[in-house]
């Protein structure tokens, strides 16, 4: 498991450089308000996966060993097929702002990224991490090569360059599980089983609570670049964003983490080793992200002016109001996917509403007043209630001591003995 944690991080490390990358490009190049599109964009795809994810979403990765791969595929691809064409509609009618060119290729994409998703969690569910990694990072990969032909090679200035390069990684990405799932899909023919009834109730059954759980916590984490958009501006979404996703790629190591935990918890039945294992990888994650937290704190405007441009240099201040609960928030990961890999998707769901009521609270009337300021409050506060309400019930239930929440020395020795025993045993494998 250890191996694949930092296979996993490793993947996502490369991931998360390749997407600050991106990030410079389209700032130095279409500004503050390209951003904001630009984000917007994204956001509104990430929107519709939701409602897809309800069949096609991490309830595959439970249940991959529990069901054929032809009943998930066509399940989730008709269900995919559904929303895209719903959400299309939908989008437009509720939310006129964003321009009706990019609606339609806002709803192409999030199909095309359904498609890939159900690869990549099929994979995920049968343990195959380090393929299921190398699909991620091919993502970000030909995106920033898209990007750079079209922004730095020739020249131009218009989002479509970053519309291109989505459909070129999403689509990349698709081939590339196809190809990595081929026994599978070279096998769809000869599967007789069309009982996709029961494998639609059990994906729907177990995806419908997880989702309605990231559909809450889509609003917690997103909402305020709509607000942002309505009553400040598209620029200072453009700003706001940035300084997210900066923030948020501390995220990358209990992502990291907890890929792997929830697939060895779905495949695990001992509810105590489950509880250890988490306990255990809170810890150590809790440790490294308190690391990252601090180096972006340190941080003066003057770096983010000279990375993004001159439109950023309010991104120090936001990052540092942002920064608690961007790191009591990488612990919630961990505690929802311990969750999630034991099937009780509610408690996300229960975390995320007690989240987004603050979200509502303190965006409604911090964003109007304090602008892209009340926007850092908002997000710091909603990040903190997800984690507190998650871990009270985590030690109620685990019966931890308190002392056993503590990470102690002999801990972190053992951690570095594997990892140092993991890279010698890297080095003598390739010498």
């Amino acid at each position: 498991m250890f191996k694949k944690i930092l296979n996993t991080f490793g993947t996502k490390m490369l991931a998360a450089a390749l997407n600050f990358v991106i990030a410079i490009i389209i700032s130095q190049t279409l500004g503050d308000t390209g951003s904001g599109t630009q984000s917007l964009v994204t956001a509104t795809i990430t929107f519709i996966l939701i409602f897809s994810e309800i069949v096609c979403g991490a309830s595959i990765i439970y249940l991959a060993p529990r069901h054929s791969f032809k009943k998930i595929l066509v399940a989730s691809v008709v269900w995919s097929v559904l929303i895209a064409v719903i959400m299309g509609f939908s989008i437009r009618l509720f939310y006129p702002k964003l321009e009706p060119d990019l609606v339609v290729h806002v709803v192409i994409l999030s199909f095309i990224s359904s498609l890939s998703n159900i690869n990549f969690r099929f994979l995920v569910g049968k343990e195959e991490i380090q393929k299921a990694n190398y699909n991620t990072l091919l993502q970000p990969v030909l995106l920033t090569i898209t990007l750079s032909v079209y922004y730095i090679a020739m020249k131009k200035t218009d989002i479509y360059g970053y519309i291109i390069g989505l459909y070129a990684a999403y689509g990349g990405t698709f081939l590339l599980g196809v190809w990595m799932l081929r026994e599978e899909y070279a096998n769809l023919p000869n599967d007789k089983d069309k009982d996709y009834k029961s494998a639609l109730k059990d994906l729907f059954k177990y995806g419908f609570l997880n989702q309605t759980g990231h559909f809450v916590q889509f609003f917690n984490l997103r909402l305020s670049y709509y607000l942002l958009d309505s009553y400040i501006g598209r620029g200072q979404v453009g700003v706001f964003s940035r300084s997210v996703s900066l923030a948020e790629a501390i995220w990358v190591i209990s992502n990291s983490i907890a890929l792997v935990q929830y697939a060895r918890i779905a495949n695990a039945d001992d509810r105590a080793y489950a509880q250890k294992l988490t306990l255990d990888l809170s810890k150590i994650c809790l440790l490294i992200s308190a690391v990252g937290v601090l180096v972006l704190c340190l941080l003066p405007a003057e770096f983010y002016v000279f990375v993004f441009g001159k439109d950023f240099g309010e991104m120090a201040h936001l990052i540092r109001i942002l920064a608690p609960g961007i790191l009591l928030y990488s612990i919630f990961l961990i505690l929802g996917h311990y969750y999630s890999g034991i099937g009780r998707y509610q408690m996300n769901t229960f975390a995320a509403i007690c989240g987004l009521v603050a979200t509502f609270v303190c965006g409604f009337t911090l964003i109007p007043k304090y602008n892209v300021t009340g926007a850092a409050i908002t997000s710091a506060i909603s990040y903190t209630v997800n984690a507190i309400f998650l871990f009270v019930f985590f030690v109620k239930e685990s019966r931890f001591k308190g002392r056993d929440f503590l990470l102690t020395k002999g801990e972190i020795r053992n951690y570095i003995g594997e990892l140092k025993q993991h890279f010698l045993k890297q080095n003598t494998e390739n010498e």
